[in-house]
């Protein structure tokens, strides 16, 4: 009787695509909400499966583009701890290449200005992100839905000029980072492309004796911070690696590609093999002042920061060349101030849009290094929208230009339903700078 209890309250599980902890294999383009969640029966929508996990689940997520609840572009919020979550399965789940079968995350283009965090933890612990492309994008309100001139205003929202210069409503687009885990243990951030951040990239709070690892991920535009890895206070030393990701284009006063708080106690850092480049305030800023074993910085390269390569406590310390005298943290000789190649596969319009903005923070202050980089894309002198004559250099532009501040990638200004061709305009640009930066999928 017992026996045939128990097979019936199987039978019940499988029939209602409820599953054990375990495997559970997520497709937008062959899978049912009903389905029990097995590789050859998926489930269809990520969100609902993240809505039921159980500890220990390992979800796998084929290629396919997700919208999220309410096609918001976000997740519902992770509730259980041990869990892995991994996009760029081929449709059919015979291979992983989270560059080659891309797993999309973003906003439903007629839900423009809602967006959130795409994934969300609060108190769980050893969880895995990896291999999302996360499209921010359309999540954002834009002011202008054309080029300079014209003047195509929409109702209620941000326009400080004409050109509609800023290019987003704070308050509609919000400030919620891509990805952003707190609690006490490990984490896993990897493989992941954040594109058109309207503040974070990743923003990671944890502690205890873990591990936390954010490796070869790409953040790309971004308004206040690309990375923020802190210690939680009084939750033990975490050890932090910090590798091989790239993080470009921060947007304001804030603008820092990774914002760190080593102090003892409370963790230590491996930086290693990254890329942080364009930035309107630090390559890494620091709260506390970092000596010792608390912070490493190992063949990084930076280039153009506003205020310096290093910050402390929002005021800068210094660039690349004065490391070896100024920081008191252990480093190799390899750090190095130079213009990244990735940027010469990037959307060239974009770029050009990007280095003529005319916000509070001067650009001259970099102009020679601006210049050099607007050269290895091929682009010589400014030639602006309205006006007849070329510029030679940043100083010579004219006051009252358009601007293009935080602009959306890789559409200056577009408001529209597109979505990003990732083939086009953000693939190209892995691994270009030799083992710094984000690589192939290995």
């Amino acid at each position: 009787m017992r026996k045939g209890i128990a097979v019936s309250v199987a039978i019940l599980f499988l029939m209602s695509g409820i599953s054990w902890a375990g495997d559970i294999y997520v497709s937008k383009s062959t899978g049912s909400n009903s389905n029990p969640g097995t590789k050859e029966a998926p489930k269809k929508l990520l969100w609902k499966v993240l809505n039921d996990l159980s500890e220990g689940d390992v979800i796998r997520v084929a290629e396919g583009t997700y919208h999220g609840r309410k096609k918001l572009g976000v997740m519902p919020k992770l509730t259980k701890s041990n869990v892995i979550i991994e996009g760029g399965w081929k449709a059919d789940f015979s291979a992983r290449d989270p560059f080659k079968h891309l797993t999309v995350i973003t906003a439903s283009g007629d839900r423009q200005g809602d967006t959130a965090w795409v994934f969300h933890s609060e108190g769980p612990t050893n969880i895995t992100i990896d291999g999302f492309m996360i499209d921010r994008g359309a999540g954002m309100y834009y002011v202008s839905d054309g080029e300079p001139g014209a003047n195509k205003r929409i109702e209620g929202h941000v326009d400080s000029s004409p050109w509609g210069y800023r290019g987003i409503n704070k308050k509609k687009s919000g400030s919620s980072p891509a990805i952003q885990l707190l609690g006490r243990g490990s984490f896993t951030v990897r493989n992941n492309i954040m594109v058109n951040n309207p503040w974070w990239g990743i923003y990671v709070k944890g502690g205890g004796e873990g591990q936390i690892i954010i490796e070869n991920n790409f953040i790309l535009s971004y308004r206040g911070r690309g990375i923020e890895a802190i210690p939680g206070g009084g939750w033990g030393k975490p050890q932090w690696v910090i590798r091989n990701n790239t993080v470009a284009f921060g947007h304001t006063d804030e603008g820092r590609a990774l914002s760190i708080d080593p102090r003892k106690g409370t963790g230590n850092y491996l930086v290693e093999n990254n890329v942080f480049a364009f930035g309107t305030q630090s390559g890494f800023m620091t709260k506390f002042g970092a000596k010792g074993d608390s912070l490493a910085l190992n063949n990084n390269l930076f280039f153009y920061f506003l205020k310096a390569d290093a910050g402390n406590g929002g005021s800068s310390i210094c660039n690349v060349d004065e490391f070896e005298d100024e920081l008191e943290c252990n480093m190799d000789d390899n750090n190095v101030h130079e213009v990244p190649k990735f940027i010469v596969k990037m959307s060239r319009k974009w770029f050009h849009r990007w280095s003529q903005n005319a916000g509070a923070n001067d650009l001259m202050a970099r102009d020679e290094e601006l210049m050099s980089a607007r050269r290895s894309l091929g682009l010589e002198a400014f030639e602006l929208a309205g006006y007849e004559k070329t510029f030679g250099s940043y100083k010579e532009l004219p006051d009252g230009r358009p601007g293009y501040g935080m602009s959306r990638y890789p559409f200056p200004m577009k408001k529209g339903n597109e979505g990003m061709d990732w083939s086009l305009w953000v693939l190209p640009l892995i691994g270009n700078d030799g083992d710094r930066g984000i690589q192939s999928f290995k």
